[in-house]
């Protein structure tokens, strides 16, 4: 049963994206956390950590469809995280092999990992559709660069500015998130594998060498130090969002005011029906951006709760 506008078969798609959900889903995640214990499998494996043919097995044999899924909901509701429910049930679909599942990691590793591994396919799908935006608004400045309108300064008329302009410098902020796009990914697309403190200390001298061969297997950085508690690269990753969705908001405002009857400048693209009202026919609300303005809201307040989560204790935080 739907509870929120996230999850409702009605709202759902006003609020994200089928291709994002997937992203997101429950079954996405415990699929990515599978993925990063057989890599880590291989990458024991491949530093003589590990047999060969034992993560051969634990390759073939640990899959999202072997799991009893009720049973992991229920051990983790008790444990209060995923990975240890997992890795007993990886460990017996394993046979022989599943006594190496999970060999010197922690929670933390899998999970972080796992995450970064959903924030990498998330980034993609915005880093395409801010291109997308971008060809929208140049193609916008230019066919109206010479269309005038009025300046709008403290909500009152100042001087003749042109609508291909306006879209000009709509279209410079997401220029800029472009860049920052690219600066950033490099920054958060770093896996985990630090051990219990973060000194990778199960593994000996072995520690480094696995972690590399790791993240070459899942084709991430390697990080400089544990970020079990150094949280900078997702906060960072939020606070990006909020930028853009920030933008949207700013042009979604201008949009919406530029629709009003006093003004009637411009209007979203006609579809039958879209943004009909119950009782007034000549209305034709501005349904998309009205939904762009509440989403910035939206995002936003994610953002500062994750800036919150970037204050953790010692090597291990006691909270979320």
């Amino acid at each position: 049963m739907s509870s929120t506008v996230f999850d409702s078969a009605l709202f759902r798609d006003m609020f994200g994206t089928a291709e994002m959900r997937a992203v997101f889903s429950d079954k996405s995640l415990i699929e990515r956390y599978i993925e990063v214990e057989v890599a880590l499998a291989r990458a024991e494996a491949r530093c003589g950590v590990i047999p060969a043919d034992a993560a051969e097995q634990i390759a073939a044999l640990a899959t999202y469809e072997s799991l009893d899924l009720t049973l992991m909901q229920h051990e983790t509701e008790i444990v209060g995280y995923p990975i240890l429910p997992l890795v007993e049930q990886l460990s017996k679909t394993c046979g022989e092999a599943g006594r190496y599942v999970h060999w010197g990691a922690t929670t933390q590793d899998i999970m972080d990992t796992a995450v970064v591994l959903q924030v990498r396919a998330a980034l993609a799908i915005v880093e395409r559709d801010i291109q997308a935006v971008r060809g929208l608004l140049a193609d916008l400045a230019l066919r109206y660069r010479t269309t005038p309108m009025a300046g709008r300064t403290h909500l009152q008329h100042a001087l003749p500015i042109t609508f291909g302009y306006k879209c000009a410098v709509w279209l410079s902020m997401f220029d800029r998130h472009a860049e920052r796009l690219v600066e950033l990914r490099p920054r958060v697309e770093i896996g985990q594998f630090a051990g219990a403190a973060g000194t990778l200390a199960s593994l000996g001298d072995k520690g480094l060498e696995v972690q590399e061969a790791l993240m070459s297997e899942l084709q991430l950085g390697v990080p400089q130090a544990t970020w079990h508690v150094a949280r900078d690269g997702l906060a960072e990753t939020l606070n990006f969002l909020g930028l853009v969705t920030g933008s949207l908001g700013k042009v979604a405002l201008d949009v919406m005011m530029m629709m009003t009857s006093e003004l009637g400048e411009v209007y979203e693209p006609f579809v039958k029906g879209r943004g009909a009202s119950s009782t007034m026919p000549q209305k034709r609300n501005p349904i998309s951006c009205e939904l762009m303005y509440a989403a910035a809201k939206g995002v936003r307040q994610h953002a500062g709760l994750m800036l919150d989560a970037m204050i953790q204790d010692f090597e291990r935080s006691t909270g979320p």
